[in-house]
């Protein structure tokens, strides 16, 4: 069992195998949990599919982008609003000038370098490409934002931008879940870290208490759980 506050940044950690992972599945209902409960804003929810996650405000920014996040042959326009695509149309017509808006939008606020919206999303670096799998889902106004691995394959400049939108996103009050096995990353963004091993959570440390040593060696368990 675990909570998270709105505003606050939870890391979850572990070595693989450890479960770590499937954490964001069951929450986000790739993987349903077969037990216990799940309660968003003080009411119970039930989370059987991804469709009842998105009814409920949750988002994932997958592990793998190419095969989980994104649509490579598609344009970086149709990428950012698949989420939310329901929400343009008018009757059976589709607001194709607010669908250009917001991607415009979109792609300048969380800094997609890209001369247009219009390009094919697999023409752009793996970074950029992880920003539109991130602007993808926070077009869907995210109450609970889950993240699995955000940073994997990119470059270190868009590794500080992803970090920055997340500390703007907790600003505003978002509950976000990193889940990575980037302990800098973690240290350095959550506020608290919860340690997986063998599927069942071992512990949980404050970031501002704790170093990338201390945190590899309860991964392991050579460390007591705190």
């Amino acid at each position: 069992s675990f909570s998270l506050k709105k505003g606050e940044v939870l890391g979850i950690t572990g070595l693989l195998g450890s479960g770590r992972g499937e954490i964001g599945d069951a929450l986000f209902g790739v993987q349903p949990a077969d037990s216990g409960s799940i309660a968003l804003n003080g009411r119970d929810i039930r989370i059987r599919s991804i469709g009842d996650a998105m009814k409920n405000k949750i988002a994932y920014v997958p592990e793998d982008r190419l095969t989980q996040g994104l649509f490579l042959d598609r344009s970086i326009l149709d990428n950012t609003v698949a989420a939310s695509l329901p929400d343009y149309f008018h009757g059976i017509s589709l607001d194709h000038k607010a669908l250009l808006r917001d991607s415009e939008a979109w792609v300048e606020k969380i800094g997609v370098v890209t001369p247009s919206v219009h390009p094919p999303i697999r023409t752009l670096s793996g970074g950029n490409q992880q920003k539109v799998v991130l602007a993808k889902w926070l077009n869907t106004k995210p109450e609970l934002l889950l993240l699995n691995g955000p940073t994997v394959g990119v470059d270190i400049g868009a590794k500080a931008d992803i970090h920055g939108i997340l500390r703007s996103l907790a600003a505003d009050g978002v509950g976000i879940i990193v889940i990575s096995d980037d302990l800098s990353e973690l240290i350095t963004n959550c506020n608290r870290i919860l340690i997986m091993r063998e599927g069942r959570l071992a512990c949980e440390v404050n970031s501002s208490d704790c170093d990338e040593s201390r945190l590899a060696a309860l991964l392991s368990g050579k460390e007591g759980d705190a």
